[in-house]
């Protein structure tokens, strides 16, 4: 059911991502030849509503809907429905970002 926050939104000062450094391995390390050209369309995912078409339809400018997670937890990478890695959320210039600080295990 949906949840609209009774207390005003709060505002998240983000990390700007231009002041952390690559590091660490890539998500893949192989030989891609044919597929290397082959694009891919990632999201990320901050959580989920659940809610009534009623509820639905009563969101206004200013409404603002509760998640399922909460301020400190990952945001999920997902690939094709997948969960392919986890981070937090910066800022990038203007822009979100996601600043990768886990990568799923391989199955």
């Amino acid at each position: 059911m949906l949840e609209l926050a009774r207390n005003a939104p709060q505002v998240l000062e983000l990390p700007n991502a231009a002041d952390t450094k690559e590091q660490g391995a890539a998500l893949f390390d192989g030989h891609l030849g044919l597929i290397q050209g082959v694009k891919v369309r990632l999201a990320a995912s901050l959580g989920s509503a659940s809610l009534t078409v009623a509820e639905l339809f009563a969101l206004k400018d200013g409404s603002v809907v509760k998640l399922d997670r909460t301020i400190d937890e990952p945001v999920d990478i997902v690939l094709e429905g997948q969960v392919i890695a986890r981070g937090r959320l910066v800022a990038v210039d203007d822009s979100f970002g996601v600043s990768i600080t886990e990568i799923a295990a391989g199955k």
